[in-house]
């Protein structure tokens, strides 16, 4: 599996570039939708984001890779606690060039941890965007009297993240509110689900 990690650290993607699709990326792209889904891919990114020996281009690539993993797959009961450790440790310094991007990867872990990961593979678009580094859009919401709200969704967020911040908005800040609450998504199609 880790073999189609090097060709990712290739600047064959430039950021802001046209070209930026699936078939450029290819090695990202059959990591994401691999049957069955790798055994901890975690372990493996980590080391290349630790030794870097390609630059700081590359660093960021393999933290950027990272961040799309941890939205994906799970790590091991056994090497959970050492990859949170790295993350943290990444994480916790606001010195270090990538404190940004590791608190956000162990954002995702987190998540991915507790709610189980993404299922469903991202578009081309969303790859594109998260390849270049843009992890957030901000989406319209719609609520009861015609009030719109724009809130910013990551690439982890669910539906409780939403629910909090709408609930937080309108003065309710006590858990037992959220309960309270549900969403409905209208699809570019018109359908509900």
């Amino acid at each position: 599996m880790f073999s189609k990690v090097p060709p990712y650290h290739c600047p064959a993607v430039t950021r802001g570039s046209p070209n930026a699709t699936p078939t450029s990326i290819p090695p990202l792209w059959l990591l994401l939708r691999a049957d069955p889904p790798p055994p901890d891919p975690h372990p493996g990114v980590t080391h290349r984001i630790s030794l870097a020996p390609l630059g700081r281009d590359s660093c960021q690539k393999g933290w950027r890779l990272l961040y799309i993993l941890a939205a994906y797959y799970k790590c091991s009961e056994v090497l959970r606690p050492f990859v949170l450790a790295f993350l943290q440790g990444a994480s916790s310094h606001p010195d270090l060039p990538f404190q940004g991007i590791a608190k956000a990867c162990e954002q995702n872990l987190r998540k991915t941890l507790q709610f189980g990961g993404r299922s469903l593979f991202p578009s081309s678009m969303e790859l594109r965007a998260m390849v270049a580094g843009r992890s957030a859009k901000r989406q319209l919401f719609l609520l009861p009297g015609g009030i719109e709200r724009h809130l910013k969704i990551k690439t982890c967020s669910v539906a409780l993240d939403v629910i909090e911040e709408l609930c937080c908005e309108m003065g309710l800040q006590h858990p037992e509110a959220f309960d309270e609450y549900i969403l409905f998504v209208v699809t570019d199609r018109g359908c509900q689900c």
